[in-house]
């Protein structure tokens, strides 16, 4: 039954990279606009506060993700540590707050920020909003969302068959899903929050090359849009990427 999910899983996701490649061009642009290094450390931040300020990555284990990631990102470990200091200095300034945004056929924005007034922050949103369309939903849509481990990497380089290999790698690895390989081979395998650092380290003993781990909010059921949707959607994702303050969007979008 098990192999049976994690198979049905990787087919179901097949075929659907459209939406993807746009997020991801939008994720280069937003690294060429020197905004990558402020989101590393908006990420190091959220994982210090909500795990109680602990600034120990030894038994902070989601403050040791995020400052991996940002060193794999090539953030300098000074820019790093200075990010930590930061926090200590002003523990309390800012928190993490949801936002979610209705755009068209059900589809959903659920954008993380870190800030120090959650009320700017919702009306900078509806500026932009205003602005290029999309609308600031009054209740939370998180509940469309299952909170998930994930993590990316490259399958070792003497995997022939990447498609089939993967979903026996993510069956003995522990991890519910697995994404087809994006044009660049890199694997996405999603798993059980509390298992996230069991997986990495079972795929990285298979000879991952582990790109990125965290957790992240997969969509319970993806809605599919037409190109100008499409289009429309990731104007609205860029817009908001732009702002400083925020950490995350997650979407539902196929």
């Amino acid at each position: 039954m098990y192999v049976r999910e994690v198979f049905l899983v990787f087919k179901r996701f097949a075929g659907h990279s459209k939406w993807q490649n746009i997020r991801h061009t939008k994720a280069l642009k937003d690294t060429q606009r020197s905004l990558l290094y402020v989101k590393f450390c908006q990420r190091i931040k959220v994982a210090i506060q909500e795990n109680g300020n602990n600034t120990n990555p030894l038994s902070n284990l989601h403050l040791a993700q995020a400052i991996e990631n940002a060193r794999k990102g090539d953030m300098p470990n000074a820019t790093i540590q200075s990010c930590i200091k930061s926090t200590q200095v002003d523990k309390d300034a800012s928190k993490t707050y949801t936002y979610s945004i209705k755009g068209p056929r059900g589809s959903i924005l659920l954008v993380t920020a870190l800030t120090n007034s959650q009320k700017k922050t919702k009306h900078d949103f509806q500026f932009i909003l205003k602005k290029i369309g999309g609308i600031m939903s009054d209740q939370s849509l998180e509940g469309n969302f299952d909170k998930k481990g994930m993590i990316v990497g490259i399958p070792p380089p003497d995997v022939t068959n990447i498609e089939e290999t993967s979903v026996d790698h993510a069956i003995e690895a522990g991890a519910e899903e697995v994404l087809p390989p994006d044009e660049n081979n890199k694997l996405t395998f999603y798993c059980d929050m509390g298992q996230l650092h069991k997986v990495r380290d079972n795929l990285a003993e298979l000879k991952y090359s582990i790109e990125e781990t965290k957790i992240t909010l997969i969509p319970k059921m993806k809605v599919s849009l037409n190109e100008d949707e499409m289009d429309f959607m990731s104007n609205i994702v860029a817009k908001l990427e732009d702002h400083p303050e925020v950490v995350d969007i997650y979407d539902n979008i196929e």
